[in-house]
């Protein structure tokens, strides 16, 4: 399965002329692959290739879309951000970054359920913009 996407998040990202922001979307793929999901929860693989593929067809429309932010507003509602990662120790409960936070602190940690997203909208979308070029 991860070849596959993989394959498919190469071919979608030349198509966008894109290549590079594999090594960011393969880590964030690499973070939440492993999570059990909730009946009615799309895949992260699934929901992120089908916002690449809506990139495509804006790009077809009009050459000229700003891809780099319009790929910001759509990862921002991603529905993985809604996981929360739940770490214990003896300070007490903290919530990791799933944007700054490694694959192997992720596994460690506890995972929960929201309603919105952690970070922010605003802050996913900020760091995307920041770090995606």
């Amino acid at each position: 399965m991860a070849a596959q996407f993989e394959t498919s998040l190469s071919i979608a990202l030349e198509e966008l002329d894109k290549k590079g922001w594999a090594t960011f979307l393969l880590d964030m793929e690499n973070k939440f692959h492993s999570i059990a999901l909730n009946d009615d929860m799309i895949p992260f693989s699934d929901e992120l290739l089908n916002t690449l593929w809506s990139l495509q067809d804006a790009k077809k429309r009009d050459a000229y879309a700003p891809l780099d932010v319009m790929f910001a507003i759509r990862f921002a509602k991603l529905e993985f951000w809604t996981i929360r990662f739940l770490r214990q120790s003896e300070q007490g409960k903290s919530y990791l970054n799933p944007l700054t936070a490694s694959a192997s602190e992720l596994k460690d940690a506890g995972v929960l359920q929201s309603s919105s997203a952690y970070p922010s909208e605003d802050i996913i979308k900020r760091w995307v913009r920041d770090n995606l070029q």
